[in-house]
């Protein structure tokens, strides 16, 4: 059935009568939609295409969606450019004239993108229908002819890095035979051969190739079968086989010089690993770990550029923060050398990928600054092998600011079918690998993590930090390691650190105890925060302290000398309430905190020597490799934290000679101010990044030797 309507700018259609279609409307979300006689919509055109100087509607039905029929719209206006992939501002639905059809006739060459001047984003995938569209006739009806301009169509497609799939209704074995007489069997991916319907298994295609929609081209001769693939896969672009004559012409199908056919070899190992997880029977975690999935962290952004340029500004699956560069190379690298100066604490580094397919190269890209993601993205080529999760809960778990739509959630699963090797384009066995890579302890204060990014890319890292709760400092001081070890062996003490403020779960878990980790790297720079208090009942010292109360030191942030400490057994709850301390701290617990301990004091010189004796011959009786960082004691501003920091440094290094373990001197590594982080504070205790660099491979080299001894041994 054909007929004609009107759309008045009245909002009524004209020149046509049915209870179904009386009202035309744009909805809020600039939908063309069809109203009944009661004003609700019958017909909703959420897509729509241009050719030949009409513009081509079509909807499903709204209010019974089992109704089989689809409803399409034909309409010319003067002011609708053929091949055009915008509506121009000018166009006016009022007074367009419109033709009704059950089904959509004429070559759909492009969908409209949204808003003027919007470019629609490059096609990476061709799915192509054989009979009468890749060749001449039908194959299953005798021979066919084949058409040599598409077959050098998908040569150059996978010259440019876009590849090509087939879906036909054929015999599989049949295709196959002919597309390897013709030489081309190869220069496809995915094919879906079968007599059933093309809807399902395009999806199937696009789901498992990991591409999005609005990426892939379908091309069929016939306009029920695109239709029916758009029902399946509604962002999917379709066309009939007449958009070939130009095709390679179009700037959708630029792509990207790939004359090695990378990007082609790439999907038929995604192909091949299909396959093969079919074969465990479609457990996809069960295949996974059968892989062998290797990755490996690395530093030298710089050297790499290009790729990682690449990925930041390409990538959108798995992007999940989508902070994009300057297009021009230099001037993303200025963009970049900003992102990273702007704090001392940035965390930046790359990630490879490999397993027992293949080596997929550079796939990873993060940056963070203050326990947040700036970027935070992966190769689509690592879709659905759990490296975005492994790499997020191996980096902290860090806050992801998500941005857009992404393919993938970091919460799960939880992946522990990844090994990180030094370098997976030097590693090919993970297991062989992993059983002679070092576990490396960092406990100290939060600047060390720089050093712990870096020492990354070669070890395993067990990270050991002062960190915020509830507003309240967490400090990882050698006292905590002494009370966890030895006063909670008493039930007493356990009952009191139960009812003691600012007490996150696992305030007491550290691997010095547990003795899991190779090498132990220690620093002793958070002596000055907290006053010490000392219980009534038992005698057990613990350390507590809030930048928000008064007397707290905190290096750099505050004018209180690191020596001050106020006896915080003298405030009122209310009067921790009048400082702003709201949270961390119920007036139970401050009452008992009150009643139940006295005030011990500040830094204590005989204390912190037994606790580091304490730490120090647990860690030689089980023959760990340990060392000690010194602290800056002679560039910065922060003359009492230098002074200080000098009092420490007297008193460690004696009895880390005692031990024999390894000392490193902060003078070797801190120079000048220069040398200082650009943070707004000079008071030493940041420091540049290559200070930490530096540091790092100081670490790395007394830990490796260090292997090599284990290896010999």
């Amino acid at each position: 059935m054909t007929t004609s309507l009107r759309f008045d700018p009245s909002g009524k259609i004209l020149g046509y009568e049915h209870p179904n279609e009386c009202s035309w409307r744009i909805n809020d979300e600039n939908i063309l939609e069809i109203l009944s006689h009661d004003a609700s919509p019958t017909w909703k055109f959420e897509a729509f295409f241009i050719f030949q100087n009409k513009i081509y509607f079509f909807s499903g039905p709204s209010q019974d969606p089992e109704w089989g029929v689809i409803f399409n719209l034909i309409g010319s206006n003067n002011n609708i450019i053929e091949k055009s992939d915008i509506i121009p501002p000018e166009y006016d639905l009022n007074n367009l004239v419109l033709t009704e059809d059950q089904y959509l006739s004429g070559n759909i060459l492009s969908r409209l993108s949204e808003g003027k001047n919007q470019q629609q984003e490059g096609i990476r995938l061709v799915i192509w229908d054989l009979d009468d569209t890749f060749w001449k006739g039908t194959l299953s009806e005798g021979e066919i002819s084949p058409i040599q301009r598409n077959i050098d169509i998908v040569k150059t497609l996978n010259a440019r890095g876009i590849v090509n799939a087939i879906c036909s209704r054929n015999t599989f074995e049949d295709v196959k035979a002919r597309l390897e007489q013709l030489r081309i069997w190869d220069d496809f991916v995915f094919p879906r051969i079968s007599w059933g319907p093309k809807g399902p298994l395009v999806k199937d295609i696009i789901e498992k190739i990991q591409l999005r929609p609005e990426t892939v081209l379908f091309i069929d001769d016939n306009v029920t079968n695109l239709n029916e693939a758009k029902h399946f896969v509604p962002e999917l672009n379709v066309a009939e086989p007449a958009v070939l004559e130009n095709l390679l012409d179009n700037p959708r199908f630029k792509g990207k010089t790939d004359p090695e056919h990378s990007r082609l070899k790439r999907y038929q190992v995604l192909e091949s690993k299909h396959k093969d997880m079919a074969a465990t029977g479609g457990d996809n975690e069960a295949f996974l770990r059968k892989s062998d999935i290797r990755v490996s962290f690395h530093s030298d952004i710089e050297a790499e550029f290009p790729r990682i340029h690449d990925l930041v500004n390409r990538t959108n699956q798995l992007n999940f923060t989508k902070n994009r560069w300057p297009e021009d190379i230099e001037e993303a690298r200025l963009r970049f050398r900003e992102e990273v100066e702007a704090d001392f604490d940035t965390d930046v580094g790359y990630v490879k990928v490999a397993d027992a397919y293949g080596n997929y190269g550079i796939c990873g890209f993060y940056l963070s600054r203050k326990g947040e993601f700036l970027h935070f993205l992966f190769s689509c080529r690592t879709m659905n092998m759990g490296v975005e999760q492994f790499v997020w809960r191996r980096l902290g778990e860090r806050r992801v600011p998500i941005q857009g739509k992404v393919g993938s959630k970091l919460e799960d699963p939880i992946v522990d079918w990844i090994n990180v090797v030094e370098d997976v384009d030097k590693a090919t066995d993970a297991s062989s690998f992993s059983a002679n890579r070092l576990k490396v302890c960092i406990r100290g204060a939060c600047d060390m993590m720089m050093t712990s990014n870096f020492l990354r890319t070669k070890v395993d890292t067990v990270e050991e930090f002062n960190y915020p709760y509830e507003g309240w400092e967490i400090v990882t001081t050698p006292r905590i390691v002494y009370v966890a070890g030895e006063d909670l062996k008493d039930q007493r003490n356990r009952e009191i650190v139960a009812r003691f403020p600012a007490m996150p779960p696992h305030r007491f878990d550290t691997d010095i105890l547990e003795e899991t980790s190779d090498v132990y790297v220690l620093s002793f720079s958070q002596e000055s925060f907290h006053g010490l208090y000392q219980s009534k009942t038992t005698g057990m010292i613990l350390p507590l302290g809030n930048v928000g109360l008064p007397w707290y030191y905190m290096p750099g942030g505050h004018a209180w000398d690191p020596y001050s400490k106020n006896d915080y057994t003298k405030l009122t709850y209310q009067e921790v309430l009048d400082w702003g301390i709201t949270t961390g701290c119920t007036k139970d617990q401050w009452e008992f905190f009150r009643e139940e301990f006295i005030f011990f004091g500040g830094f204590n010189k005989e204390l912190f020597e037994n606790d580091i004796h304490y730490i120090f011959n647990r860690l030689r009786n089980a023959n760990k490799k340990v060392i000690i960082l010194g602290l800056n004691s002679k560039i910065g501003k922060d003359i009492d934290l230098m002074k200080f920091n000098e009092k420490i440094n007297i008193i460690v290094e004696p009895i880390v000679a005692k031990y024999g373990f390894h000392y490193l001197k902060m003078e070797n590594f801190v120079k000048s101010e220069d040398d200082l982080a650009n943070d707004g504070a000079l008071g030493g205790a940041h420091f540049d990044r290559l200070v930490y660099k530096n540091i790092s491979d100081k670490i790395l080299n007394i830990t490796i030797n260090y292997s090599e001894k284990l290896k010999n041994s």
